[in-house]
């Protein structure tokens, strides 16, 4: 099964961090972007 990919787009670096560490750490989840 492909990989999902999602793309975290907002104005606050400190939300993108934190979501970006958050999503990579699952299977089956690749952050782009």
């Amino acid at each position: 099964m492909p990989d999902i990919r999602v793309l975290i787009v907002d104005d606050h670096a400190i939300l993108r961090d934190g979501l970006h560490s958050l999503l990579e750490r699952q299977e089956g989840i690749r952050v782009v972007g």
